[in-house]
């Protein structure tokens, strides 16, 4: 089911030049990051994740940032329930039109929300996942407070992330200042490194996350790391424009996450955290 779906959010995005709620960030967003490789891995991620979390079957699972519910799918399909939520109308269309065409209605139930501020009350979800989200969210801190007051005592909360002291991460750095090829406005901040560009949609930020602050950030919130995976290896399939250059950069990202599994080198990271019970 579809509950709020106005224009509010992107209305606001376009009034104070934010890219992320636009159509064509996120349609751009669904060509890079769901291809064909990209479901291999997913699907071995999410099953590694599943074991993680060691979730009942049924269990409702909050998807904060769903974008076009790519992630929400793959949770419906291994048996869960899901409330999927983004503050862009554009990609609660696309997400309304991937439930539909994966037929799993009847277990993702699709709301606008705002992570700077979401409705739902303290403790409302055991599980809750934001998958390459607070990246792209200027006040990060804020919307971590928020996930962290929605997760249930017990509960956890799944972070996926980009990590500035990946290889990838430091060496595209020093090439791009080594060339002066850097094309967006860099910022370190204490979060992690900070780019913010200027397309016709708007301003589009992406943050390389310092993974030990946020897990301290994380800890400062009442939510005790349980463990630390990696994603990717490298996002830089989404930059060369040879085919067969792609299909090798994914083979090795297969190959790292299965057998390798070493996260600090590895641009994609995920997090695993509970939040203890008290007393």
């Amino acid at each position: 089911c579809m509950e709020r779906m106005g224009k509010t959010m992107d209305v606001k995005s376009a009034a104070t030049g934010d890219a992320h709620g636009a159509s064509s960030i996120h349609q751009k967003w669904v060509a890079n990051y769901r291809t064909e490789e990209m479901q291999v891995f997913y699907d071995m991620a999410f099953d590694r994740l599943v074991k993680l979390l060691n979730a009942p079957a049924g269990s409702m699972i909050l998807d904060a940032g769903c974008g076009s519910c790519a992630k929400s799918v793959l949770l419906a399909a291994k048996g869960f329930r899901v409330t999927a939520v983004d503050y862009s109308a554009n990609a609660l269309e696309l997400a309304a039109e991937t439930v539909r065409a994966q037929g799993v209605g009847d277990r993702i139930t699709l709301k606008q929300e705002n992570l700077l501020g979401l409705s739902f009350p303290d403790g409302s979800f055991q599980y809750v996942l934001c998958w390459g989200v607070l990246m792209h969210i200027p006040d990060f801190r804020q919307a971590l407070s928020e996930l962290a007051r929605t997760v249930k005592p017990g509960g956890k909360l799944v972070l996926s992330e980009g990590n500035m002291y990946s290889l990838q991460a430091v060496t595209m750095r020093w090439l791009k200042a080594l060339l002066g090829r850097e094309r967006a406005e860099v910022t370190r901040v204490a979060g992690g490194i900070e780019y913010v560009e200027k397309t016709s949609q708007g301003t589009l930020l992406t943050r390389q996350n310092d993974i030990t602050w946020l897990i301290a950030e994380c800890d400062r919130l009442g939510l005790r790391l349980k463990v630390r995976e990696c994603g990717q290896f490298t996002e830089l399939y989404v930059a060369v424009p040879w085919a067969f250059a792609k299909r090798l950069i994914h083979a090795f990202n297969t190959f790292w996450f299965r057998y390798v599994r070493l996260a600090k080198p590895a641009y994609g990271n995920f997090l695993v955290f509970e939040k203890p019970v008290q007393g």
